[in-house]
């Protein structure tokens, strides 16, 4: 059995889970243009974890990030997800547990960055890096 992983993360304007399903609007974008830097925007983050069998009914750790090209923390989001066993779900299904992060953020100058996300604890954690880039609008 494939242990926890990240199966998708998207970046978008405005992101939301409902029913199971997720609802995007203006995703999938690595470019922004602002006017001007510092500039506050809002950057959502939409991200799908397989969770296997024997992971379930426990807690685990979810942290998204947004730094710049060296490093430099801009936004934190921890959070936990806790997938139960169904009862109609057949003995060692893997589940997609989803959510959506929809976080105000002031982008401070024009540039590179990067949205990281870790999923699991410290020693069996899932990580993926999406890069994007902030630019003067012409």
């Amino acid at each position: 059995m494939r242990p926890m992983r990240i199966e998708y993360a998207i970046l978008a304007d405005h992101a939301d889970i409902a029913g199971g399903k997720l609802y995007l609007m203006g995703g999938g974008w690595d470019t922004y243009s602002a006017p001007q830097a510092p500039f506050q925007m809002r950057i959502a983050v939409a991200l799908g974890v397989r969770v296997g069998w024997e992971e379930t009914n426990q807690p685990v750790p979810v942290r998204v990030y947004i730094e710049d090209d060296d490093g430099n923390e801009i936004v934190r989001v921890d959070g936990t997800l806790n997938v139960g066993r169904p009862p109609h779900l057949p003995p060692g299904t893997a589940q997609l547990a989803q959510m959506a992060v929809n976080l105000p953020t002031n982008i401070p100058a024009f540039g590179g960055y990067r949205v990281r996300i870790t999923a699991g604890d410290s020693a069996g954690a899932d990580e993926v890096t999406i890069p994007f880039r902030m630019l003067k609008r012409p």
